[in-house]
């Protein structure tokens, strides 16, 4: 059920982004779904690859953590941080290779991708937050 919630907010959001964002362009609500099915593959995968390199750094920021005047900084926010900086990147990189195998779906250039990106993270927390998932 949550995979099914995950394609279907995220089409919305790339439907909606193809309207709020230029040289973001979507053909149809076909290819939004198309996309949604193809962003929520690549970034499962995406996070498999990076999960590692999570942990590698969630151990880091936790040993750093005991530092006086460092540690109460990361010890609130590192994590969080690091989390989204990993994903706002994976983000913009699945759109970036969405962009080159889909002909329906163009993205005039790498700033768009990371625009995007951005929006693509601010719709899901507000469209999942509004339904409550």
């Amino acid at each position: 059920m949550g995979t099914l919630v995950t394609v279907g907010v995220n089409t919305l959001a790339f439907y909606v982004i193809s309207k709020l964002v230029p040289g973001f362009k979507i053909k149809d609500e076909k290819t939004a779904l198309i996309m949604a099915l193809a962003f929520s593959f690549l970034m499962f995968v995406g996070t498999l690859l990076v999960a590692p390199f999570l942990i590698i750094v969630t151990v880091l920021l936790s040993i750093i953590s005991v530092v006086p005047i460092i540690g109460p900084l990361l010890a609130g926010s590192g994590i969080l941080v690091t989390t989204f900086i990993v994903s706002f990147g994976l983000t913009a990189i699945m759109l970036i290779a969405i962009d080159k195998m889909l002909e329906d779906f163009e993205m005039s250039s790498k700033q768009v991708a990371l625009v995007a990106s951005f929006l693509l993270a601010v719709l899901n927390v507000v469209i999942r937050g509004f339904l409550g998932v």
